[in-house]
């Protein structure tokens, strides 16, 4: 199908051409180029009212693909490479909320004059930036972007004059096009509940069938802007000082229908849903543009479900990157937690072996220490590791386990009374100099300033 898409048209040909005579990727171009075709088309010019009002044309396009995928060079083809009759639409970096209604009214407009611009093509580079400027505080870019989709009022009644800018609803055409690396996508992906993610076409910037040699450059495709005062049956309806598109019945009752089962509150269905059947028109009215028409025919719709088609599956690609970046991270996290807890085990219970062995040294001539005894005088953090410790202390020969009928009593190893001070310390005994067999002997006490002295059993100091 793929194939049969970019052979529909000569200008889809074109595209396809061109992208890989220039290695970008097409989908990215035709983006672009889709944005350029609806700029071209008056702002009195909409879509007819099917459900509830008249609609604006405004398209959003997100670029998908990895840093240094080709955004910027997809870009730059479709500017090159398309020549559209009539005013150049000029391309416009994303700022401020206030920035988009400034855009089309400069300070110094009259209240009563028209817009001095009257189309726009916002680029955004890296949803990032977009999104940074969404999240400041007090900033109104996504209220604007969501209104800006529709056509809606723009702007701010603000008290001062210089201030104050306001761009009523329909006299305005704006495109807008963003650049969305997938593991980068969360802000605009996470921004479905106001139906943000359906408003845009998703296309890649890669090309996966992309020759290994490419085709020659064919050159500027030229479009020739169609007239816009054709009121007759099958071109344009006049509806008062404004136009409204023709548009094929199948288009008409896919909206419908997806109206009717929100309207009657169907389970299996999503009422965001409906933002992408819109946008699926838009892109049908902007193949009409490129093709220098003023119909939106059954085919431009055919065509417009292949680019939505696309569409779906790279978004759908950009959430199961942001899931799988979500699954690594939680997996990292995890084991790093399971490394502290085997750190902080095994180091609680290389503490709770050390007081087990100091508990036995320092029992009355190396006699046995019941097990509820020995396992009290432990440290309450380590006393659950005491089962384990005494285990690996009795098979490694440290300490010894015998069951009485009372219980089972540990001892430690017999001290060998001609062992050095340090092969004491081995066995947890703390001795500063030789072990001496006999008992110490009572030091005797004196009356007086004076004091003898003091016999320890050593000689005398």
């Amino acid at each position: 199908m793929s194939t049969e898409f970019w052979e529909a048209r000569p200008a889809l040909r074109h595209v396809l051409t061109v992208a890989r005579a220039r290695r970008v990727g097409p989908w990215a171009v035709l983006g672009v180029v889709l944005a350029r075709a609806a700029a071209t088309v008056p702002p009195s010019v909409a879509l007819p009212k099917t459900v509830g009002s008249r609609m604006s044309l405004n398209l959003f396009i997100a670029l998908v693909g990895p840093s240094g995928g080709g955004k910027g060079a997809a870009t730059a083809t479709a500017m090159e490479c398309f020549h559209f009759s009539g005013p150049h639409v000029q391309i416009i970096p994303n700022g401020s909320g206030e920035g988009v209604s400034r855009t089309f009214r400069p300070i110094g407009t009259k209240p009563d004059d028209p817009n001095p611009v009257s189309a726009a093509i916002f680029d955004c580079p890296e949803v990032d930036t977009l999104f940074a400027i969404a999240s400041r505080q007090g900033s109104t870019v996504s209220a604007e972007l969501r209104k800006m989709y529709s056509g809606e009022q723009l702007g701010f009644a603000n008290a001062g004059k210089d201030t104050r800018s306001i761009v009523e609803a329909g006299s305005y055409r704006a495109c807008q096009i963003v650049g969305v690396q997938p593991l980068r996508s969360g802000p605009l992906i996470t921004a479905s509940d106001g139906g943000l993610p359906q408003r845009f076409a998703w296309l890649p910037t890669s090309d996966p069938e992309a020759p290994d040699e490419p085709p020659p450059d064919p050159g500027v495709w030229k479009i020739r802007t169609p007239a816009w005062n054709r009121t007759q049956p099958g071109h344009l309806r006049l509806v008062g000082q404004e136009q409204e598109l023709a548009i094929p019945d199948a288009a008409s009752k896919a909206i419908v229908a997806h109206r009717q089962a929100v309207l009657r509150e169907d389970p299996n269905v999503d009422p965001l849903d409906g933002h992408a059947l819109l946008t699926r028109l838009k892109i049908a009215a902007a193949l009409m543009a490129l093709d220098g028409r003023t119909i939106v025919t059954a085919a431009d719709w055919s065509l417009a479900g292949y680019v939505m088609d696309v569409s779906t599956w790279t978004r759908e690609r950009c959430q199961r990157a942001l899931i799988e970046q979500s699954r690594s991270a939680n997996t990292a996290r995890a084991l790093a937690a399971a490394d502290r807890e085997e750190i902080v085990s095994d180091r609680r219970l290389q503490r709770c072996k050390d007081g087990i062995l100091r508990a036995l040294s320092r029992a009355p001539d190396g006699r046995p220490v019941p097990h509820n005894q020995l396992r009290r005088s432990l440290k309450s953090d380590v006393r659950d590791y005491f089962d384990a410790a005494a285990n690996d202390l009795s098979n490694e020969g440290r300490i010894t386990a015998r069951r009485t009928p009372k219980g089972v009593v540990y001892q430690g190893p017999p001290v060998d009374h001609t062992s050095t001070p340090s092969d004491l310390h081995k066995h947890g005994v703390d001795h500063r100099s030789t072990v001496d067999h006999q008992p110490p002997r009572r030091r005797q006490r004196t009356r007086g300033k004076n004091r003898a002295t003091q016999q320890t059993g050593d000689r005398t100091a």
